[in-house]
């Protein structure tokens, strides 16, 4: 097997995930997460093309299965992947000689970081910290400007299997915290749920983004049974996550998902799985009443409560007025204990921290990703859409945009779609070309 069919097939992915859930059920990251880094740096140094690198990637976000540490604790992998990056990008970046200030988000991130800069005249103070949280800013751009300019052709299909296997990938690590725990109905009762890497809100967040892509595998699968029993484990593991916030967001796009599923010759198919699937899980909860129950219970009190949004959307508003332009800076909001929080929605926490500069930075980079999504109008762009529709749905409620994991992750997504696009440009021109020497 040459080296594009191993790097660019799905037991490679399989693998990659199956190690994951290995190192995290195990508890093992800090040998898996050594491995993982290993193989990054020499992808980083030995390829032209570093799109093998990005499963490597992604799958290390869900490989730590906890992170109660202290300064004396910080695991030895915390502070090698930085550094082991860095220097995999620079080598890189050099040997291949990659011009990485190239990429279609380019002004929507000089302008949120230009944003950030000026939001820091307005901040009570400045010390490291301010500092570390600006820097962490860059990093995200850097992350995308290295990926947008050294990943080369259409890889969007690799990337929809990609994601698709991370969603099981999630939905099992979910179960098997639900196998672990001594009381079920405790966990569910008291939203214990954490995975580690995330609790029940980051977790939502990922599986919004990912479930779609399976029901892509439903609708281009002529047998799809599998794909749509697939896509409603996850589901369901969805709604055992407890976010309201990501289940309500969930259910507003799923709407869009059974459109682009049953816009198809085999519609009548996917119903009639649909209803047996729906009819195996319904036994399912009969047999098991209590647990289903206690879900249901949990979700509908918590629909009769705000959980505190509406008094913090309020102060996100007078910060806001209070600071119109610049905005009151990284730590516009921090708790009794002086602990940095957001503001539970991406542009009211834009407007109080960053300003009017930074809403307006951030609605273009809205505008300029899903300029890049829809470029191409076909099903594989049109359910990433619905994907990160959804993830920003979601953002409406809860921390989601500006948090580590989801930046990395979108930004290499936007990278990901960019370069499609360029290929299929390139090919369009090429074949314009072709008809014209014809001609």
């Amino acid at each position: 097997m040459n080296k594009s069919k191993l790097l660019y097939g799905i037991p490679y992915l399989i693998l990659l995930s199956v190690l994951t859930l290995f190192f995290w059920t195990f508890q093992l990251e800090q040998i898996g997460f050594l491995i993982f880094l290993a193989a990054i740096f020499l992808i980083f140094v030995l390829f032209k093309n570093v799109m093998p690198s990005i499963p490597i990637l992604l799958n290390s976000l869900f490989m730590i299965s906890q992170t109660e540490w202290t300064l004396n604790n910080i695991p030895l992998y915390l502070y090698l992947t930085p550094i082991v990056l860095i220097l995999g990008i620079v080598i890189h970046i050099i040997r291949f000689k990659v011009n990485i200030f190239k990429g279609k988000m380019t002004l929507g991130i000089a302008l949120m970081f230009l944003a950030m800069l000026l939001s820091s005249i307005n901040a009570e103070f400045i010390n490291i910290n301010y500092i570390f949280y600006g820097v962490i800013g860059l990093v995200y751009a850097f992350i995308y400007f290295f990926y947008v300019n050294s990943i080369k052709g259409n890889h969007i299909d690799y990337l929809l299997q990609m994601m698709m296997i991370l969603g099981v990938l999630i939905s099992f690590e979910v179960l098997i915290y639900y196998i672990r725990v001594e009381d079920v109905l405790y966990a569910l009762e008291h939203k214990t749920i954490d995975l580690g890497w995330g609790i029940s809100n980051f977790i939502a967040t990922y599986l919004i983004m990912f479930i779609p892509t399976t029901f892509y595998f439903a609708k281009t699968s002529k047998i799809n049974f599998f794909w749509i029993f697939l896509g409603i484990f996850e589901i369901l593991m969805l709604f055992f996550t407890l976010s309201r916030g990501g289940i309500l967001a969930f259910l507003l796009i799923f709407i869009l998902v059974l459109i682009f599923l049953l816009k198809s010759s085999n519609w009548k198919l996917t119903l009639l799985n649909f209803a047996l699937t729906i009819a195996i899980l319904t036994l399912l909860s009969i047999y098991n009443y209590d647990l289903f129950s206690a879900i249901y219970d949990r979700f509908m009190n918590l629909l009769l409560d705000d959980s505190g949004r509406i008094e913090i959307y309020k102060d996100a508003i007078a910060t806001f007025l209070a600071h119109p332009l610049f905005g009151a800076g990284i730590f516009a909001r921090l708790d009794a204990l002086g602990d940095y929080r957001m503001y539970h929605n991406t542009i009211l926490h834009t407007m109080a921290t960053f300003g009017a500069v930074g809403l307006i930075g951030l609605l273009i980079q809205f505008y300029q990703m899903f300029r890049v999504f829809v470029y191409q109008l076909k099903p594989q762009t049109l359910i990433l859409s619905i994907s990160v529709l959804g993830a920003m749905a979601h953002g409406m409620i809860d921390n989601v945009y500006f948090m580590p994991q989801f930046m990395i992750m979108l930004f290499i997504i936007i990278a990901v779609v960019e370069n499609s696009n360029k290929a299929y440009l390139e090919t369009h021109q090429i074949e314009r070309l072709s008809e014209g020497v014809i001609a």
